[in-house]
């Protein structure tokens, strides 16, 4: 293994409790012993599928075009036919009217029934790191997964399958350190109207909380625990959407791939989104929930709430704002902290179709002390669900050591099938 000088390897959870304010969460670490810098070589899952940004094309509801009524995961055939049209750097020459097999499954290879929806999705790439003289290059698996949904009138059953190398522990069925089978989401759904406009389900579903910002180690992510890589809950949920609204409830029954039981959270989670115009949105969540002990910082009678509100607004077709902030509450059996918040702005910029410049920038204020970050990221989606990311991150986190500064580099490779 290559180690630059002055680096250690700190593998995880023993050293977890040293290596907590950092906020990454992957199983091993090269660390680099200075006072004030800890530059991180982590191997986190840093992206996983979702564009709230798609309200520059006056789709501020998600459920035309994806399975799942928030957004993320499955995309609907309507939903393939958009990323075609929309997403993508356009064909030179190419009719953008016609569609055609680029829409489908495979690109058309393997012909669907209608009642059978699927999708496949890899993303992988590298990580780098600079220290000095020494050079360090890692590869990255974050996602290989087959999702799939089938629909026989008003039923429909939704799952996925996939493999992770590292991390999605939470969602994983095998019970490894590594290589394991994870399944993000699977549940059976029940639509009483014949739009789908209100739907009924029960199984392992994504938190209706907040964004879903497909950057999900952001703060406003982690800390109100509600990413899309691997935070989902078994529970049941009704969801609800009309044209300039959306709501969706859902009682949280806990995650069963946990083990044991005390540690499996119980409560509820629900958000509303009003769209007053096709190009703004704006909404609010509210999540509860209990633990007899809590999993990252075992304290027993985990009592955790999260209350806030975020909003989209595209005041150019180029240009779309997103903003969130939630307010955050604690309590145990051994005791109550002072609130903390934690919030997040982006601006995507879109100077020509397919290509993206993002700029991120998050803080979270905990016990008298602030965190602060930044990202600067670009994305090129050069094919129908092809994409090229690139995420640079600076992280000031403040320790009783003083101030520690992480940072990383991370580019990828997203193929949605």
């Amino acid at each position: 293994m290559l180690r630059p000088s002055g680096w250690v390897l700190v593998r995880w959870p023993e050293n977890r409790a040293k290596l907590r304010a950092v906020n990454f969460w992957p199983d091993l670490f090269l660390v680099r012993r200075t006072r004030r810098w800890l530059l991180l070589l982590a191997l986190p899952s840093l992206w996983a599928a979702a564009y709230p940004s798609m309200v520059r094309h006056g789709y501020a509801a998600c459920a035309s075009c994806h399975v799942d009524p928030g957004g993320a995961g499955l995309l609907t055939p309507y939903g393939r036919a958009q990323s075609v049209l929309l997403l993508s750097v356009p064909r030179a020459g190419g009719d953008e009217e016609e569609v055609g097999e680029r829409a489908s499954f495979l690109f058309g290879a393997v012909k669907l029934p209608d009642w059978l929806n699927l999708g496949f999705s890899f993303r992988g790439g590298g990580l780098f790191n600079a220290a000095g003289d020494a050079v360090t290059l890692r590869p990255v698996q974050m996602a290989t997964d087959l999702r799939g949904q089938v629909v026989l009138d008003r039923f429909q059953a939704v799952g996925s399958l996939g493999y992770a190398v590292r991390m999605a522990l939470p969602a994983a069925l095998t019970p490894g350190e590594d290589n394991n089978l994870i399944s993000r989401e699977h549940w059976l759904g029940y639509s009483f109207l014949e739009d789908s406009n209100l739907l009924v389900r029960a199984g392992r579903m994504n938190l209706p909380y907040g964004l879903r910002n497909p950057e999900h180690q952001t703060w406003v992510r982690e800390a109100t625990r509600t990413d899309i890589n691997e935070h989902q809950q078994h529970g049941a949920g009704i969801a609800f959407g009309t044209e300039g609204l959306r709501a969706e409830l859902m009682a949280i029954l806990g995650n069963f791939q946990l083990r044991p039981d005390l540690y499996r959270e119980r409560g509820y989670a629900g958000t509303v989104e009003w769209a007053p115009v096709p190009t703004a949105a704006l909404g609010a969540s509210s999540l509860i929930t209990r633990a007899e002990l809590d999993l990252h910082q075992r304290l027993p009678g985990f009592v955790r709430q999260a209350h806030g509100l975020f909003a989209r607004w595209a005041p150019d077709p180029r240009l779309v704002l997103l903003a969130e902030g939630s307010l955050l509450l604690q309590a145990s059996d051994l005791g109550r902290p002072p609130p903390s918040w934690v919030a997040m702005v982006q601006t995507d910029w879109e100077p020509w179709r397919g290509v993206h410049l993002y700029l991120t920038a998050e803080t979270q204020q905990e016990q008298d002390r602030a965190r602060w970050g930044g990202w600067l990221s670009a994305a090129v989606f050069f094919a129908p669900f092809g994409e090229l990311r690139v995420d640079a991150l600076l992280r000031k986190i403040p320790t009783d050591a003083g101030d520690t500064y992480s940072s990383t580099l991370l580019a990828q490779l997203h193929l949605s099938l």
